[in-house]
Parts: C-alpha cells; sequence; structure tokens
C-alpha cells in the first residue's frame, strides 16, 4: 500500500513539473506580439504569430529558434543547426555551468556560423500578473572572430524561462551598439479562453499602456 502511494505521488509530481501550457494557447507579450502554440515536438514546440509566421522553438530555452517560416511563403526564412559542441548539458539538464556551442544558419540564399556560450545562472522569480512564478534563468553571448582571430560581441542576452509554462517569460536582449530591448509575458490564455475579443483587448491595454 505504501509503495502505491508512493508510485502515485511520485506521479503527480512528474506531471505537475511538466509544461502546462496546452496547443492552441495563446501566449501575449509586452510588444504586443501574439503567439499561438500550434504543436509539440519531441525536441520543442511550434509557434504562431499574428502574422502567421512560424517559429520552431528549442526545449532548450537558450538556444536560438531552431527554425522561422514567413507567410505565405515558406521557403523564405531560416534554420539553425548545431554544428559543434553540445548545449543540452547546460544546468539544469546536464551537469556544467557554462557550454560554447555553434549553429549554422541557413537561409535560402546564403549560410553563416554562429558562436555563443551560455551560462546557467540559477533559479529565479518573475511577477506573471498577480502570481509569482519560478522561473530558471540564463545569459548567454554570441561573438563573431575579427580577423578570424579575436572575438567580438555582436549581441548579450538575459533571460528568464517558466518550466511550468514551457515559456521564455522575460527576455532582455543588447547588440553591439549597446542598444536595449526588453520583451516580457504578459497573459497566457488557454485554448477555450483564447478568444478574438481577448485577445484583442489584452493587446490593446498594452499598446495604450506604452
Amino acid at each position: 500500500m505504501i509503495r502505491l502511494l508512493t508510485a502515485c505521488l511520485l506521479l503527480v509530481i512528474s506531471i505537475s513539473s511538466q509544461a502546462s501550457t496546452q496547443i492552441g494557447s495563446v501566449a501575449i507579450y509586452s510588444d504586443g506580439s501574439v503567439e499561438k502554440l500550434i504543436e509539440k515536438t519531441t525536441d520543442g514546440s511550434l509557434w504562431q504569430d499574428q502574422r502567421k509566421r512560424i517559429y520552431k522553438r528549442s526545449k532548450y530555452p537558450y538556444l536560438p529558434e531552431l527554425s522561422y517560416q514567413k507567410f505565405p511563403d515558406p521557403s523564405q526564412g531560416f534554420s539553425h543547426s548545431i554544428i559543434f559542441g553540445h548545449p543540452e548539458r547546460l544546468k539544469p539538464y546536464g551537469d556544467r555551468d557554462v557550454v560554447d556551442f555553434e549553429l549554422m544558419k541557413k537561409t535560402s540564399s546564403n549560410s553563416g556560423k554562429k558562436y555563443w556560450q551560455c551560462s546557467y545562472e540559477g533559479k529565479g522569480k518573475f511577477k506573471l500578473g498577480k502570481k509569482r512564478i519560478e522561473t530558471e534563468d540564463y545569459s548567454c553571448v554570441r561573438w563573431v572572430f575579427y580577423k578570424e582571430i579575436v572575438p567580438k560581441t555582436k549581441e548579450t542576452i538575459r533571460l528568464k524561462y517558466s518550466p511550468k509554462l514551457g515559456l521564455i517569460v522575460d527576455r532582455r536582449h543588447r547588440d553591439s551598439r549597446g542598444e536595449k530591448k526588453r520583451k516580457k509575458l504578459v497573459q497566457v490564455f488557454s485554448p477555450e479562453k483564447a478568444t478574438a475579443k481577448r485577445i484583442a483587448r489584452t493587446v490593446y491595454t498594452i499598446r495604450n499602456e506604452k
């Protein structure tokens, strides 16, 4: 009996630890962008924005988007593939505090390499509405090699990821010129609550608060 109760408890913990965002859910961000979860895959998820562009995102939140397709021509976009390194070894997925990896970015017309270094910054918090949710925090740096010798920083990213939601809830970006951008999660609507009226009202409120 004790073993049965223990097994049930472990099952409940396992289920509760999985991302709760369901297919058909809609996420709305502080810049007014709207994204709908259309598919979950073994290596990540597919999202579609209000302009019908599709993004494939990795299950490792610190990785750049795996692919992006414009609408109406899906050939217009890009894809990323890992050609060096093991980003999956970064905590809490692995045992490393820092990982280095190289990506190949391909478009319909060209390709190029991107070098990244990402660090696990530990646990954090994020306020979503009236709730405080737990996050995993990361920082990443992308660089290029000047004359193939000296690394030069191209961009830095700091992000907070909610394992419960399966979403990046706070993303801060800084480019090589020092320009900063921040994108925060404002609202998540479940499939049954993601009506056009609710979405439009939320976006309207966000844009009028700026």
